[in-house]
């Protein structure tokens, strides 16, 4: 009977790291004080709320406006792509290996960035 029980948590306890393997992780973007002002018009698409869900040694950020962008693991835990909105191509890191985790956004060129952490 013990080891029915000790088999049982352990299945449930898989079950759970599935379960939060598929949930997606929450961000809401905020654009960096520094940021130039070439850099506020992308401000709209994204100071939204994105999700990231990750799935193995991949992630899907999904944002408004229909962004749908898969993520390449680099690190336990942590997730890089770069993609391009409105003609500027943006480098995206998730960082879900620590607490908080996080979500940063980058262009390069004109060093805009926005963050965003979760609760």
């Amino acid at each position: 009977m013990k080891s029915f029980v000790i088999a049982a948590f352990l299945i449930g306890m898989t079950g759970s790291a599935a379960d939060a393997q598929n949930a997606p992780i929450e961000f809401r973007m905020a654009a960096s004080d520094a940021n130039l002002a070439g850099c506020r018009g992308l401000d709209a698409q994204l100071s939204r709320v994105h999700s990231v869900t990750l799935q193995g040694d991949k992630a899907l950020l999904k944002a408004a406006g229909g962004i749908s962008e898969t993520l390449k693991q680099t690190s336990p835990g942590v997730y890089m792509s770069a993609f391009t909105l409105s003609g500027v191509r943006l480098d995206v890191v998730a960082d879900a290996s620590k607490s908080p985790k996080t979500l940063v956004v980058t262009e390069k060129n004109r060093g805009c960035r926005w963050d965003a952490t979760t609760k």
